[in-house]
């Protein structure tokens, strides 16, 4: 039973969440994904992967995703970025379809999407690992955040907040014009 738990713990300690890297994201990106991947997968059992090839050599690629997500130990997440065909996407197992919201990570649109609006820019490997960063911590901190756990080395969404809380300005300032008007209005018929 001791040998068992050793094996387990070397096989944590050396477990690798960047499966490819064809010098897409640099070594500071590279060693936080692996540390919020660790951190996760002491707390949780969750393996969150990302593997970022060049080219997927003409296959499509949810085809690429569920062939690697094959050889991934379940539970898991797995996040594909093709460099060359320009595309994303997100495979994981059943168990977590409801824990976290793939289709938010992978929006287009600035307040909900956390990897292509920021692809959408200037191509450089700049916008590639600040992509690949966001979704990746997006993707850990939603999965801890269903199993009520908190992560030391959480990035938190700062972009999301300010255009919530520019959203609710916004509104305010709205209604304030709105109400503003009909008291005028009232005003005027009561006199």
């Amino acid at each position: 039973m001791l040998c068992a738990f050793f094996i387990s713990l070397n096989s944590v300690a050396n477990a690798t969440y960047i499966i490819q890297n064809d010098s897409i994201i640099n070594e500071k990106v590279s060693s936080k994904v692996e540390s919020l991947g660790e951190e996760l997968y002491k707390k949780t059992s969750i393996g969150v992967y990302v593997t970022l090839p060049v080219s997927l050599e003409k296959k499509s690629v949810g085809n690429f995703a569920k062939e690697l997500a094959k050889t991934l130990k379940e539970p898991y997440v797995l996040l594909v970025l093709a460099k060359d065909e320009k595309q994303v996407e997100i495979v994981n197992s059943k168990v977590l379809d409801d824990k976290f919201d793939k289709e938010g990570i992978l929006s287009p649109f600035p307040w909900s999407g956390s990897i292509i609006p920021l692809l959408s820019g200037k191509k450089d490997n700049d916008n590639y690992n600040v992509a690949v960063l966001n979704g990746y911590a997006d993707i850990v901190e939603q999965l801890a955040k269903s199993k009520n756990i908190v992560l030391e080395g959480a990035l938190g969404d700062v972009n999301r907040d300010i255009y919530h809380y520019l959203k609710i300005g916004i509104y305010s300032f709205l209604l304030f014009i709105i109400g503003k008007y009909f008291y005028r209005k009232v005003r005027k018929k009561s006199e």
